[in-house]
């Protein structure tokens, strides 16, 4: 092989590569960015209900009613936040896939490891809510 055909086949070979890079981002842009929103949406539904949480647990002899109530619509939040996680796995599931099947590293996709961070949190503290222990005995 010639330099001029080694260079062209270099080049031809960065030019497909960053196309399909391109079509994995123009692909999950904007379900990422959709996803992405919900999952941060969520993610501030499970904060607020974890201070919730803490403040009736120190008022404890005060707040045992609020507690009781309080404890009662986490399972409807933790419903949800786990609804949004499973609907951000698939996502991920897919471009992932979709990027490994045009070559591209999952890691150029933009905005996909942001939205595996926020998901993994958000399935961590949506665990807290159920989990939370207000020692109400």
């Amino acid at each position: 092989m010639n330099l001029r055909e080694q260079i062209e086949k270099e080049i031809t070979e960065k030019v497909m590569t960053k196309l399909a890079s391109e079509r994995v981002e123009l692909f999950g842009a904007k379900d990422i960015a959709k996803m992405t929103a919900q999952v941060e949406k969520g993610q501030n539904v499970v904060d607020a209900k974890l201070k919730e949480f803490k403040a009736a647990k120190d008022e404890f002899a005060k707040a045992k009613a609020k507690a009781v109530k309080v404890r009662a619509t986490a399972v409807k939040s933790e419903a949800e936040a786990t609804k949004i996680i499973g609907q951000a796995d698939y996502l991920i599931d897919r471009v992932m896939n979709i990027s490994e099947d045009l070559g591209v590293s999952p890691n150029d996709v933009k905005g996909l490891n942001n939205l595996i961070k926020i998901n993994r949190n958000l399935e961590r503290n949506a665990d807290s809510l159920i989990d939370f222990d207000f020692n109400l005995e």
